[in-house]
């Protein structure tokens, strides 16, 4: 990196304005694309390219309706709504917007929740964070276009750890567990209490956000219509589990384990790679070693998630980047992520010409398989390396 260019970055990053002024302005041009586009017909039906956003916002509609939330509505959009109930409250602040105005704000609190997460990592100096934010900036785009909650996910996570570290942990497990009534595997994010201390009152307070958060939809239905869309959406997470394996481990594992099983052992797998650095108790003193946990979380929240699709990779690349950014860069770490951020990022855009694509392998492999060995990274180096974290120059 030339000391031209670190130079601009600093430059960059001393203008307060600068990224937030970037990042509305994408939020704003995507969305109004989104909304000139029109329609399109997939799904047997001619629908948005914002399907998505609409699937969030008649969530509110059929909540306060008491419609099941989880059947068909191919008069309203494609696809099934698959989230919680709480989420579908939520929604209220979007479902009476005109779409111009509800979707902008909808794609702008995601990416802004997640840039004000990043903005606040104390170990990262400005310069190094604005480096984060570009390198996540295909994947950002991707998930925003596609009216996702991914960078949502990743920002409350990312939130909650900030949050941990200043010893507020009823706020952050508040927020992870408001991120897990939205796409239940950032559940996941939980086990960072495991780092700090109060162990006891975190878990009240995991007891106690949990129950909130369940019941909150009484404030606009019933108790009995309520527990009866939870028995839906168990039904519907149920089903969906066995039918699908994502742009995850389990594209891999598939070939290599028992045919019946692979789904079981790569998940036991998962859970053993995700505790075992916990074991290293006198490392939790140092920022580094909890740092690299929560990229590992992040990262991992998308490698064994049968669900993972190309917008779910804003997740695993903000955990890439945290870890690149915080941590003593090696010449194999830096060709890891350089790769990554090719082949996972920039592949599979209009930057690469049609043609050179077809001459690889199908999206799902080679979205997946960089992101996965720097899972593998990230748990090498909780596992066997010294914590010493990187000093800004």
């Amino acid at each position: 990196m030339t000391s031209a260019f670190k130079n601009v970055i600093k430059k960059l990053a001393s203008n307060r304005w600068f990224m937030p002024g970037l990042l509305l302005g994408i939020s704003i041009l995507i969305s109004m694309q989104s909304i000139l586009l029109g329609v399109h017909h997939f799904w047997a039906g001619n629908y948005t390219f914002y399907n998505n956003f609409v699937i969030f916002k008649f969530s509110f509609r059929h909540l306060i309706e008491n419609k099941n939330l989880y059947e068909h509505y191919p008069n309203q959009y494609a696809d099934l709504y698959k989230y919680s109930p709480t989420f579908a409250l939520i929604m209220c602040f979007f479902y009476y917007l005109p779409d111009s105005i509800g979707l902008v704000l909808w794609n702008s609190v995601n990416i802004f929740v997640l840039y004000y997460a990043i903005s606040l990592l104390k170990s990262i100096d400005a310069s190094k964070k604005i480096f984060i934010v570009l390198f996540l900036l295909p994947e950002l785009i991707l998930s925003t276009g596609n009216s996702q909650s991914n960078a949502l996910i990743a920002g409350l996570t990312i939130l909650s750890f900030n949050l941990f570290e200043k010893g507020k942990n009823s706020y952050a497990i508040f927020f992870i567990l408001l991120g897990a009534f939205i796409k239940i595997y950032s559940i996941t994010g939980l086990i960072l209490f495991l780092l700090y201390p109060n162990k006891l009152k975190s878990l009240l307070g995991i007891l106690f956000w949990t129950i909130a958060l369940f019941l909150v939809p009484l404030i606009v239905v019933d108790f009995g219509d309520l527990i009866s869309q939870y028995k839906n959406w168990y039904q519907l997470l149920k089903a969906d589990e066995g039918q699908s394996i994502g742009m995850s481990l389990f594209l891999y594992t598939q070939f290599i384990l028992p045919l019946n099983d692979y789904k079981l052992l790569t998940l036991l797998f998962g859970g053993l790679i995700l505790i075992t650095p916990l074991f290293r108790h006198k490392q939790y003193s140092h920022e580094l070693f909890r740092i690299r946990y929560l990229s590992f979380i992040l990262v991992w929240m998308v490698a064994f998630n049968h669900k993972s699709e190309s917008p779910t990779f804003v997740i695993a690349m903000s955990g890439i980047g945290i870890w690149f950014f915080s941590s003593k860069q090696s010449p194999i770490s830096t060709a890891l992520v350089i790769l990554t951020f090719i082949f996972t990022s920039i592949w599979f855009t209009d930057l690469i010409p049609d043609a050179l694509k077809t001459y690889f392998i199908r999206l799902e492999y080679i979205k997946s398989f960089f992101p996965v060995l720097v899972l593998f990274a990230i748990y090498y180096g909780l596992l066997l390396k010294k914590t010493k974290l990187k000093h800004s120059t």
